[in-house]
């Protein structure tokens, strides 16, 4: 039979491996930033795009004017200290004239 301690330090070792989760607060500092510094860019109008983070890898979405400003806000947001990996979305479209 096996000892009431060893399977209590067996369970308690599984449950704590299975909560082995990013810290959400990890993702909001990431997600914070990131938006932060797209704001920052003074040449390229980047305020209107959407970010999220989840898992320490950035989401971006929206719009942009140039094959430029798309790889403007990639490079930003994988700059951010933090980021595993960047998933763009984005769509290039020109103004409208």
């Amino acid at each position: 039979m096996v000892p009431r301690s060893l399977l209590v330090m067996i369970f308690a070792a599984a449950l704590l491996a299975g909560c082995a989760t990013v810290d959400p607060w990890t993702d909001a500092r990431i997600e914070s930033e990131v938006k932060a510094r797209l704001v920052a860019q003074h040449d390229a109008n980047l305020t209107r795009l959407g970010v999220v983070s989840r898992e320490q890898s950035v989401y971006l979405s929206g719009t942009v004017e140039s094959g430029e400003q798309k790889e403007t806000a990639e490079s930003v947001a994988r700059s951010v200290p933090g980021v595993k990996r960047v998933v763009s979305t984005l769509d290039v479209r020109s103004r409208p004239e």
